[in-house]
């Protein structure tokens, strides 16, 4: 890659990370209709819950949750004892997703686990499967190495009788309104990023789309490698790019979590000749960005002394689309003038308005609006300017 900016050892740290910036602070201009929400209180008991995972009828195949079975054996002992105590446990959610049998057209309801998997797991290897033995019990410790089918039957009656709270986000929720729900209660253990939950709603063609414009050799490059795939940072990267490319900025209404879930969604209804010319469109942009920034792309800059900053989401988010948008003999002329739009960039940059777009509340409506309008403006000036040979 060309190098276009000079390294420096103080700034190597700082340079591999992407910049934190205040995406939270924005008012909802169009809140969704709160009669949207579609969650039913089940009245339930263990056993009933107890008898869904028995008939395969509870999904642990979940792309909301990590792993099953991460509890150890004295955690998983503890929570037995817990329902024998009589001790409340905690609410479960579930999302309840429809199933076609493919032959005889039958339609069935799951349930996918939202919250509580290694609570069901603990439940299925105890009362169903009756592989796990009890360990390290603090108080009925006379019950220690009991399997279920070893416990008295009035005790395995009090765990079946056992009632507890059942919530279900019902088929047919829009999936803005379960992302919301999602992020309100992914509290416990490893938290879920946005885009994670954007993932687990939108399987199919979006998540397969999406992941694939996330391995693509030109985002890497375009991106010095740094964006990391372990928790989906890149695909929320790619996910600002589809949804503004798909989206006009002009009609972009806060928050930008939703509006990012909405046009993750979307791409759903594209056809495969458009998702290949999105596709292309990304490439091109990321090969535009190198060429033009080389090791500098998607970074603030106001000097040319100034230290390479980290990766900004917001400058990715305005500069992907706005290269993406245009047309091969455009994309030749904007290279050809580099050092124009450079300079244009710097003074850009030195913009307290458009400065504060990229930092602190960007996904306000005037942030998105500010940083994308200049983007174009100075593109298209670019474009115009008169050369002088």
């Amino acid at each position: 890659m060309t190098e276009l900016f000079p390294d420096n050892n103080e700034g190597t740290l700082l340079e591999n990370q992407i910049e934190e910036t205040d995406e939270s602070s924005v008012t909802l201009s169009v809140p969704f209709d709160p009669n949207l929400i579609r969650i039913r209180r089940d009245p339930f008991t263990l056993g009933e819950l107890i008898d869904k995972i028995e008939y395969k009828e509870v999904n642990f195949f979940t792309l909301f949750q990590r792993k099953e079975d991460l509890w150890d054996e004295k955690k998983k002992s503890r929570l037995i004892e817990s329902v024998l105590l009589k001790l409340p446990l905690p609410a479960f959610f579930f999302d309840e997703i429809e199933k076609i049998d493919t032959i005889t057209k039958e339609k069935t309801y799951l349930w996918q686990v939202i919250d509580g998997l290694q609570r069901c797991s603990v439940f299925r290897n105890f009362a169903v499967d009756k592989t796990m033995t009890l360990k390290n019990l603090e108080f009925l410790t006379q019950f220690n190495d009991k399997t279920f089918n070893g416990l008295p039957r009035e005790l395995q009656r009090r765990i079946t009788q056992t009632p507890i709270t059942v919530f279900v986000i019902e088929k047919g929720t829009p999936d803005e309104v379960k992302f919301n729900i999602f992020k309100r209660i992914n509290t416990g253990g490893l938290v879920l990023t946005p885009q994670e939950i954007r993932h687990a709603l939108n399987q199919g063609i979006p998540a397969i789309f999406i992941e694939e414009l996330s391995n693509v050799r030109e985002f890497k490059q375009a991106t010095c490698g740094i964006i990391k795939s372990d928790r989906m940072e890149d695909r929320d990267f790619v996910t600002r790019f589809s949804s503004f490319y798909l989206k006009d900025y002009t009609e972009y209404e806060p928050d930008l979590d939703s509006f990012m879930t909405k046009g993750m969604s979307s791409i759903k209804n594209t056809s495969d000749e458009f998702r290949t010319k999105m596709k292309n469109d990304f490439i091109r942009s990321m090969n535009t960005a190198i060429a033009v920034f080389g090791n500098d792309a998607f970074r603030k800059r106001q000097n040319l002394a100034d230290k390479r900053r980290p990766i900004n989401k917001a400058l990715f988010e305005a500069l992907s689309v706005a290269f993406s948008k245009l047309s091969d003999v455009q994309t030749a002329h904007l290279i050809e003038r580099k050092i124009i739009f450079r300079q244009k960039f710097m003074d850009l940059n030195r913009n307290t308005r458009f400065f504060y777009s990229l930092a602190s509340g960007t996904g306000q409506k005037e942030s998105v609006f500010t940083r994308f309008k200049e983007i174009f403006r100075i593109v298209n000036e670019t474009l115009n300017e008169v050369s002088i040979d």
